[in-house]
């Protein structure tokens, strides 16, 4: 019988090791885009990782779903928005009487530690088993975004305990840049040990080259354009965009250029239309939703540069992206961490002006050392042997 047991399982056996049954937390809608591939990523470089016992949960069954019919990736769904479970969390999180309906289902599992692979909520119903936590930005704490529909009061609240709790029990937080951390570390009074700088492999990145002959010969008509692939959020800062092509829609350098954009509707998606209509830049500003993963890849391809004017993101899988397929990147200067500033072209959001006149150092110089110098970033960033053990290291030591 031993024979048939899982490589990993097996390993153990013969080892006789303790048995540490680990669970992978992945908390995030389907149409979170960009989180999804961070989740997604991580996963590819989990599975690398021999001798641990994972067992993947999620928490949307849409999110279930995707993941088991189109990425083949087994994980069992924990429904935190029924109405049983809904009641007993809120109990647990006012008591500590009784543990959590999230924590009795990973007891029953027989998980002894859990790794939150994108920021969640549900850290609040845990008691009892270690965990790592996952940080992906702290743009909550930014006064300056207080306007923001996204922004509001209770999301800030709810992430605000989220954080406050991680700082003092997690066993780890994984976090993207020098700058966040030391934030954290001053907003949260958190241990600076505890904290660890992590960056993953932007999931495209991980793609073999993509047949022509898959591509819809919608997306294979545009040329020379700029590509913003983000959520429609307010947040991303897409009118910034319109609002340079309509100065600049006849500028003999810019008149040759036009603008993708790419992600999921979340509430500013009528709104762009509309301006841009009212614009009459259609042609010129294209709005796609959000596109499977062999369509972006190509638009990356034949993409002439990425921008980024977005009001979140000192590093985002855009610009890894861009750095991966060698397209120059305008990125906003006032949120990028230190780190990449000199790998990028640095643009003021409250001057358009700024993108005009760094679009046109760009192609009137071909300076093509930026891009090379981003690419060998790139490549240095993710060492898949290095990710690899800074995980392990982690997880054998919670």
């Amino acid at each position: 019988m031993v024979a048939f047991l899982p490589e990993h399982l097996l390993y153990l056996i013969l080892n006789n090791k303790k048995m540490i049954k680990i669970a992978i937390i992945i908390d995030i809608k389907t149409n979170a885009g960009g989180g999804i591939g961070m989740c997604l990523t991580k996963l590819n470089y989990l599975k690398k990782i021999k001798n641990k016992n994972f067992l993947i949960i999620t928490t949307y069954k849409s999110t279930s779903l995707l993941l088991e019919k189109k990425y083949k990736i087994n994980n069992i769904f924990y429904n935190k928005n029924s109405a049983i479970n809904k009641i007993i969390n809120l109990c647990s999180k006012k008591t500590n009487f009784f543990s959590s309906s999230f924590e009795n289902f990973l007891l029953k599992k027989n998980i002894n530690k859990i790794f939150f692979l994108n920021p969640s909520y549900l850290n609040l119903l845990i008691k009892k088993i270690s965990y790592i936590y996952t940080i992906w930005d702290l743009s909550h704490t930014e006064k300056n975004l207080d306007k923001l529909p996204e922004h509001n009061k209770i999301v800030k609240n709810i992430r605000d305990k989220c954080y406050q709790l991680a700082a003092k029990k997690a066993s780890y937080i994984v976090i993207g840049t020098k700058e966040n951390k030391y934030k954290f570390i001053k907003k949260y009074k958190c241990k600076n040990k505890k904290l660890k700088i992590l960056k993953f492999k932007p999931y495209i990145c991980t793609k073999k080259n993509v047949k022509l002959s898959k591509i819809n010969a919608y997306y294979r008509k545009q040329k020379n354009f700029f590509l913003y692939p983000a959520q429609y959020w307010e947040h991303k800062n897409h009118k910034f965009l319109v609002n340079f092509f309509e100065k600049y829609k006849d500028n003999k350098l810019i008149k040759n250029f036009n603008l993708v954009c790419t992600g999921h509707d979340k509430g500013n998606f009528s709104y762009l239309k509309k301006i841009i209509k009212l614009k009459k830049l259609e042609k010129k500003i294209i709005l796609l939703k959000y596109l499977e993963d062999d369509v972006l890849y190509y638009l990356y391809k034949q993409s002439i540069g990425l921008i980024f004017p977005s009001l979140i993101g000192s590093h985002s899988f855009p610009m890894h992206e861009a750095f991966y397929f060698r397209k120059p990147v305008f990125y906003n200067k006032k949120i990028l961490s230190n780190e990449f500033k000199k790998f990028v072209y640095l643009i003021d959001i409250k001057s358009i002006d700024s993108l005009y006149k760094k679009i046109k150092t760009h192609f009137s110089k071909n300076n093509s050392k930026v891009i090379n110098n981003a690419k060998k970033k790139f490549e240095m960033l993710f060492n898949e042997k290095k990710i690899i053990s800074d995980i392990k290291l982690i997880l054998d030591k919670i």
